[in-house]
């Protein structure tokens, strides 16, 4: 299958500027999985008959409930001000099951880099979940949530040989814990799956199935099995042909840039090694180059939907790494000029805001 990918047409000088070789650049495409968050998203959406077929599956066998229906939800939820912390969940569904019992379910597939905050983090989504939908003078009644956590591996949960885990809240006068079905946290530990081979896969469970493709497709040493449960199950090669469309996809290019970014965002704060005494202006030349790397990289794609003018290059060039990175996500709907002059009004709007807001604090003072 020819995999159309605009990441590959980008030149090679613009590649080695975003310290990204053509060898990379296609390994990474030969070895993208759906440990990628836009490619879970692509897959487990539920925003189309077979995502849906593939996630209600999932969820029915994963929560012991048979599921009739299933439908999206808003993934980016709007903030009440600027200086809430944005929320974008990776898939936001809303369940009924045969009984009539209605859930929120929210699917995250988890960086390992983040495992220190992984705690805190399924915490404030599930609290996202039921804050928007109490309202102002409402009761506190709210639909049960569910947070599923996908992540690789939880140090903490050494002892236990199972890889999936459930949390609940408690009171914080009785300290007696929620009914189950309120607010809960699903861990799912895909590493540990892999003990899943000392039985024959007609034994497994169809959500064992799944999380195991999650984790292994692309590990060429579990390639066996791998091939066996896309010969042998419809769900998994419902699977595997998303994924590949995905990979055809110019959203594939956006998921890659981001990938990249989110690479030279570390080497600059997380890189281990680097001297305490270098001197502030290097730091400074690191920075601004990876800036420029960032942005040469966005305007190769760009162009690849239209010839950028003169102002929309100057525009570019202007931006901040911050205001880069928040262009990057919004990528999607960014197909012509106007649209791309449209999104850096929002930009600058938010900016002058957040300025206004600042000004007004220090008058009161």
């Amino acid at each position: 299958m020819k995999q159309n990918n605009l990441l590959l047409n980008i030149s090679d000088q613009q590649l080695r500027q975003a310290g990204l070789t053509r060898a990379q650049a296609r390994k990474s495409l030969a070895a993208l999985d759906y440990r990628d968050n836009d490619v879970f998203r692509h897959v487990m959406n539920a925003e189309n008959p077979i995502s849906r077929k593939i996630l209600t599956m999932y969820l029915s066998d994963l929560l012991h409930r048979q599921i009739v229906w299933i439908g999206s939800e808003a993934t980016e939820p709007v903030k009440a001000n600027f200086r809430e912390k944005g929320v974008r969940y990776d898939v936001m569904v809303r369940i009924r099951d045969d009984q009539g019992k209605s859930m929120l379910v929210n699917l995250e597939m988890q960086n390992y880099r983040m495992a220190e905050s992984l705690s805190l983090r399924s915490q404030g989504y599930a609290s996202r979940m039921v804050s928007d939908q109490i309202e102002v003078g409402g009761s506190f009644d709210f639909i049960p949530v569910l947070q599923i956590m996908i992540t690789k591996r939880m140090p903490e949960m050494k002892a236990s040989r199972e890889y999936l885990h459930y949390h609940r809240y408690t009171n914080e006068k009785t300290r007696k814990w929620m009914p189950k079905e309120r607010c809960r946290t699903l861990w799912i530990e895909m590493e540990k799956t892999q003990a899943l081979e000392r039985v024959p896969t007609e034994q497994w469970r169809i959500s064992d199935k799944i999380t195991y493709m999650l984790r292994y497709s692309r590990d060429p040493k579990k390639q066996k099995i791998i091939h066996e449960l896309i010969e042998k199950e419809e769900v998994i090669r419902m699977m595997e042909e998303k994924r590949m469309d995905f990979l055809k996809d110019t959203s594939y290019a956006i998921a890659k840039m981001r990938m990249k970014y989110d690479e030279m965002d570390e080497k600059t704060v997380y890189k281990k090694g680097m001297r305490k005494g270098v001197k502030k202006g290097v730091k400074q030349g690191m920075v601004q180059g990876i800036i420029k790397g960032k942005i040469s990289l966005l305007k190769e794609l760009l162009r690849q939907k239209w010839e950028l003018t003169e102002s929309d290059e100057k525009e570019l060039d202007s931006l901040n790494e911050a205001e880069v990175n928040q262009i990057v996500q919004v990528l999607n709907r960014i197909n012509t000029s106007e649209d791309l002059h449209e999104q850096l009004k929002k930009l600058s709007d938010s900016k002058h805001e957040a300025e206004n807001i600042t000004q007004l604090s220090y008058t009161h003072d």
